[in-house]
């Protein structure tokens, strides 16, 4: 005969069976108590019900009085103090206080019958001081913000009277009467308070889509975009900046001293061309598309420590009408005394903002750059089109009006140096200072 085999009792199923027993009994014991506290519970031992509302109600005569709370028309029977508005005439008599009794009943512009509202006037007119900004746009109290996206939208691009036809194609030129693409397509901007300014440049559109959109459609429209000469449908995105507000520059690749794995654009303007080579390579570059009112540089650190070939280049940009805005990113360079010599409207940006894109370090260089508009007067930072540096943009240019500056197209900083000077040294030879519009002109 076979032996039956003695096993151990499993722990698992030992565990299960005793955890369901214990539940069954704490539920029986529950379901238990509350039968027995509604069978034999007496009512007037429990806590009183109280009604609360947001407003007043009808209610039968036999139920409690209305509840007072949240009421339109207050009708408990302990007044409430209230504080009156503030008077005009006498600025130091405290405001009077007074009661349910006295004051008059809230004028909401809504009338209530038998349930049903009725507006009783409009809405108020729009006001012209802006109430709220989005996105980096004031939108003022009946205005849409895509109405005042709208406004600040720049020409569409090219201009004809600062534009040629070339054998390399469209290309930018000044104009016969003076005009120049620099002062045609940059935007325009006013300091009536003559508040201290600062300035942006973010680089690298064109090469993410969703973050070259995010940048034009979010940012101020006060802040320059520059777009990489590599982009797919150059045009059309430049076209939708100045369409949003935003000036453009032209991102132009010049030789480094390391590139690294990435490798050069084909028309990297290098140290050692000659002024034939480098024009050919520069006009190759500003026909890819209109619109700009200058150019900046990606990388160039050895071409910018070359006398001769920064010479040859901002002679060459300052020939063409445009301006130079250099990224802050080159030591040592030779840009700005080039610049200087050929009359070139140039600006060096003061530093890169997200050299680590890291939100503190963000904010500490944002804070650099306040720090100097206060003393300067002006101030740039060069930025790249990274998420982070975007979302903290947004959040910092909407609190600058608070701390007493102004955020200013780079165009606007950007000056021709030796006009300038020229300029104002007529106008005290005159006997007078040299006027602003003059130093804009000359620049």
């Amino acid at each position: 005969m076979p032996q039956r085999v003695t096993r151990d009792p499993s722990p698992l199923r030992s565990a299960a069976l005793h955890g369901g027993l214990s539940v069954s009994l704490l539920a029986g014991l529950v379901l238990a108590a509350i039968g027995a506290i509604h069978v034999w519970g007496d009512d007037a031992s429990a806590t009183p019900v109280r009604q609360i509302a947001l407003f007043e109600a009808d209610l039968p005569e036999a139920a409690s009085p209305a509840p007072a709370l949240k009421a339109r028309l207050a009708t408990a029977e302990a007044p409430v103090a209230r504080r009156a508005p503030p008077p005009v005439a006498e600025e130091d008599t405290p405001p009077p206080f007074y009661t349910d009794a006295t004051a008059p009943a809230p004028d909401l512009g809504v009338e209530y019958t038998n349930g049903v509202s009725r507006v009783l006037r409009a809405s108020a007119p729009a006001s012209d001081e802006p109430a709220v900004r989005i996105n980096g746009i004031s939108v003022s109290t009946g205005q849409s913000w895509q109405e005042r996206r709208t406004a600040k939208a720049l020409p569409p691009a090219p201009v004809d009277a600062v534009s040629e036809i070339t054998p390399d194609g469209r290309l930018p030129k000044t104009a016969a009467d003076g005009r120049t693409p620099a002062g045609v397509y940059g935007r325009p901007f006013s300091n009536p308070e003559g508040r201290p300014t600062v300035s942006i440049v973010l680089g690298g559109l064109g090469i993410n889509h969703t973050h070259t959109r995010s940048a034009i459609d979010e940012l101020p429209a006060e802040v320059t975009l520059s777009f990489a000469p590599t982009t797919r449908d150059l045009q059309g995105w430049i076209d939708r900046a100045r369409a949003a507000g935003h000036e453009v520059l032209l991102e132009v690749p010049m030789e480094a001293y390391e590139t690294g794995t990435e490798r050069p654009h084909p028309q990297t303007l290098s140290a050692s061309m000659d002024a034939a080579r480098m024009e050919a390579g520069l006009n190759g570059i500003l026909a890819s598309a209109s619109g700009y009112f200058g150019i900046t540089n990606y990388q160039g650190g050895r071409l910018a420590r070359d006398e001769a070939a920064s010479a040859a280049l901002t002679s060459l940009v300052a020939g063409r009408g445009l301006a130079f805005v250099e990224d802050g990113s080159l030591s040592r360079s030779a840009f700005s005394g080039a610049a200087g010599a050929a009359g070139l409207r140039y600006r060096q940006a003061d530093t890169p903002i997200d050299t680590k894109p890291d939100g503190s370090d963000i904010q500490a260089k944002l804070l650099e750059l306040e720090t100097l508009a206060l003393e300067n007067g002006t101030s740039v930072g060069s930025g790249f089109a990274y998420p982070v540096t975007i979302d903290i943009l947004k959040d910092w240019t909407d609190g600058l009006a608070s701390k007493g500056l102004a955020l200013a197209p780079v165009s606007a900083v950007t000056r021709a140096a030796p006009l300038a000077a020229e300029t104002a040294d007529t106008a005290t030879q005159a006997g007078g200072q040299a006027p602003q519009e003059a130093l804009d002109k000359a620049g």
